[in-house]
């Protein structure tokens, strides 16, 4: 549906169409003609690993084109910075996105935070680790060596963990409010979180204080039948008690059932513990070989246990094809892929195959370490076939703009039983939506990467707001 008005109570959709339909009496935004999506929902992402990471992160260098605009991001960041804290981005991107193919220098560093130790790591080969004069000297007293000359540092592992070793509880919390904020300023409102189960505790105490401006989905992984339940009488870590709302809320187990090993022998019984006790799954399911494992122990356990209405899929599926996903769809299972290939150059996921399909199916970024979080870097991907570099990997699997815009809303949503309440403008979902910076379905292909959210809003209330909107 298009229209040119909004109407919002209580945090949910009252009205599509016309302005003249709200009534004198509403308090009204002018979006001065701007588009407006719902907001967006990423499927599958290991979203408060980020939130943990040690220093004050620049994750907007994910979409810097260039070592000038690599620069203006950790410039911008130091202003919010106190002097003499690192400035990070752990992954999510790649020097091949740079218009210099190279990665920066430590002067070039140094030019953009003088005064702060930076430290930015690379997804993918051949970028690596990167750190400024004051972080070299901070690495030295840690014995951690760093180029002279270039400032790539030798041991990204080693560097982490210096930086992690001076790191609190409280950092941890304010480091996941960062990434909520830079979220919503891309119009990110929704994740089902993978894994990092000790990391859950800062989205939940920010939940607890009024101040989570994300619907947290979290999926936990369970090794045996045994730790299935376990958890399911402990309300997945709560002692018990009933604890969350549709802002956080527990969504099921995934993305490692039954073990690290993806076919292990305790898959099959682990996930049917998990249909007993009627909760979602998702599985870590790359290969054809890996989904024929996964389907057959689906249909086994579905002769004693429907899993049709519980949303169980199986994620990244890189190279599923139109039988399998048949399979998938009669069983009532969905298909999650996600976009990490963005940073290759060999090939992606068959999104056009999928959709064509007609399985309940949305995407995740799986960021950050193997991928970038913006989804909008996601949506070019999609949609034109072109990586990270601007090189034409997936052709052939390309779909338009207002279908991966549908995966990345309320197709994603459908993961975690949140279709009927966010994801399209209808009467009665709450009002998580977008407003953007550009409009998405005219722009040029290169300026999808460019987008933005102006104005942000969360059950109606508004989590991100620049100019003129934040005056309203």
């Amino acid at each position: 549906m298009v229209g040119s008005a909004l109407a919002i109570r209580n945090g949910r959709i009252t009205g599509v169409g016309d302005a003249r339909t709200l009534g004198a009496a509403a308090r009204t935004i002018d979006l001065r003609g701007r588009t407006v999506v719902p907001g967006l929902f990423d499927a599958h992402v290991h979203y408060t690993r980020a939130g943990v990471n040690p220093g004050y992160e620049a994750r907007r260098i994910e979409r810097a084109l260039s070592i000038a605009e690599l620069q203006e991001a950790i410039a911008t960041r130091a202003k919010s910075v106190p002097p003499g804290a690192f400035i990070t981005c752990i992954g999510g991107w790649n020097h091949t996105q740079l218009a210099e193919n190279r990665r920066p220098t430590r002067a070039e560093l140094d030019a953009a935070a003088p005064k702060h130790g930076v430290y930015i790591s690379g997804t993918g080969g051949g970028t690596g680790a990167i750190t400024n004069s004051v972080g070299r000297a901070f690495f030295a007293a840690k014995g951690v060596m760093v180029d002279e000359t270039t400032g790539a540092v030798a041991s990204a592992q080693a560097a982490v963990a210096a930086i992690q070793a001076g790191q609190t509880s409280e950092d941890k919390l304010r480091g996941t409010a960062d990434l909520n904020a830079h979220a919503n300023s891309l119009g990110l409102t929704g994740v089902v979180n993978a894994g990092n189960f000790p990391d859950q505790e800062f989205p939940l105490a920010l939940w607890r204080q009024d101040k989570l401006t994300i619907r947290m989905r979290p999926v936990f992984p369970a090794d045996s039948p045994q730790e299935v339940e376990a958890r399911v009488l402990n309300n997945f870590s709560q002692a018990g008690q009933a604890v969350g709302d549709d802002l956080f809320r527990p969504a099921g187990f995934g993305e490692r059932i039954g073990g690290n090993d993806t076919m292990s022998p305790q898959f099959e019984p682990t996930a049917r513990m998990i249909a007993k006790h009627g909760w979602l799954l998702q599985q870590h399911s790359i290969t054809i070989k890996e989904n024929d494992f996964h389907l057959e122990a689906f249909r086994s356990i579905a002769k004693d246990h429907p899993i049709d209405r519980l949303r169980w899929s199986i994620i990244h599926l890189q190279s599923i094809d139109e039988s399998r996903l048949k399979a998938l769809k009669e069983l009532g299972a969905g298909a999650s892929t996600q976009t990490w290939t963005y940073f290759g150059t060999g090939g992606g996921p068959p999104f056009r195959r999928i959709v064509d399909s007609g399985i309940p199916a949305g995407v995740g970024t799986d960021s950050t370490n193997v991928s970038a979080l913006d989804p909008w870097l996601s949506l070019f991907y999609m949609t034109t076939g072109r990586n990270v570099a601007g090189m034409l990997t997936n052709d052939g699997q390309q779909v338009s703009r207002v279908e991966a815009l549908r995966l990345y809303t309320e197709g994603a949503a459908w993961f975690s039983f949140d279709d009927h309440h966010v994801g399209s403008f209808v009467a009665g979902k709450y009002a998580d939506l977008a407003v953007l910076s550009h409009d998405y379905l005219t722009v040029p292909e290169q300026t999808i990467r460019r987008i933005e959210s102006v104005l942000t809003l969360l059950g109606g209330k508004i989590v991100h707001a620049t100019p003129p909107f934040l005056r309203q």
